[in-house]
């Protein structure tokens, strides 16, 4: 039995309209910093301008999950994201790489390498998603800001048709909609060390069971370690808070270990991971494989960045 979808548009109106509050807020703030009462010309000579830290991680995503970094500015990327099937269906299935596979492509563009805009298809349930994501604070050098934080807003459309054996039955165009709201947390610790904390909610419009929740609570994250001018060892881990489904035992929480190899324009990353959806609201409440089986996917993202 569907549970009846219980948010429709209204919240999706609301959701943006927080989303564009968080902005509005910070521009006011950082306006409000830089009037002071002196001639124009002394603020430059008192106070030096802050030097924010770069490069905390060295894509816009990690593996599955988005990071605290935006495109730069007038800077357009382009993802491919792969992932391959089950290395634990032997050698007949040549460990997954003939497949099943799941791809996703997308586009990010940032004016001012702060408030990042993109949408994406992915072929797993062929969602289709839009997000915002902003910078709402940027560590600095001196400690002053010790902590880089961005907001991310996304709604996704399930392109499923309801006659499909893995879909549910869709009354309502507003049924296939699901959203992703998460705040970004992360610290450079040094050159070659970064972290991040990503607390994040999933909401979906209708669910399987009528005893299914509608919203899942998860905490993600994320390291990076610099071994190499041009090489960095990575991992993720995302924690469900909530038992949101009744089949909640058969699911369980993301995990990805990697490498990420920068050359030039190009950002390559390759690592293994249990997750077969590369969409947040796929991978966060619905992710199968269980590692202790080896339920582990070889997967690769290719990022490539145009200055526009």
């Amino acid at each position: 039995m569907m549970a009846p979808p219980t948010i429709d548009f209204l919240f999706m109106k609301k959701y943006f309209f927080v989303f564009s509050c968080f902005i509005l807020l910070e521009y006011c703030f950082s306006v409000r910093a830089s009037a002071q009462d002196m001639p124009d010309g002394m603020i430059d000579s008192i106070a030096p301008k802050k030097e924010f830290v770069s490069a905390t991680f060295k894509g816009t995503r990690l593996v599955n999950f988005h990071t605290a970094e935006t495109c730069g500015k007038r800077t357009l990327e382009f993802r491919i994201a792969h992932r391959f099937g089950d290395l634990s269906s032997g050698g007949y299935n040549f460990y997954g790489l003939d497949g099943p596979a799941s791809l996703q492509l997308e586009l990010g563009y940032s004016y001012n390498g702060r408030l990042e805009f993109g949408a994406s298809r992915t072929s797993a349930d062929k969602m289709y998603s839009a997000y915002l994501k902003y910078k709402l604070m940027r560590q600095t050098t001196d400690n002053k800001s010790p902590l880089t934080i961005t907001l991310l807003g996304q709604a996704n459309l399930t392109g499923l048709k309801s006659t499909s054996t893995s879909a549910p039955e869709y009354h309502f165009f507003s049924d296939r909609f699901n959203y992703v709201s998460q705040i970004m947390i992360a610290r450079k610790l040094s050159d070659a060390f970064s972290i991040q904390v990503a607390p994040t909610w999933v909401h979906y419009n209708l669910v399987t069971a009528v005893t299914d929740d509608n919203d899942i609570f998860s905490v993600i994250g994320m390291g990076r370690i610099k071994v190499s001018k041009r090489t960095a060892l990575t991992g993720e881990y995302c924690y469900r808070i909530n038992t949101y489904s009744q089949d909640f035992s058969t699911y369980h929480n993301s995990v990805a270990i990697g490498m990420d190899l920068e050359t030039g324009g190009h950002v390559f990353q390759f690592f293994f991971t249990n997750s077969f959806g590369i969409n947040e609201a796929q991978t966060i409440p619905y992710t199968r494989g269980d590692i202790t089986n080896l339920d582990l996917k070889l997967g690769f993202n290719i990022s490539r960045v145009f200055f526009l």
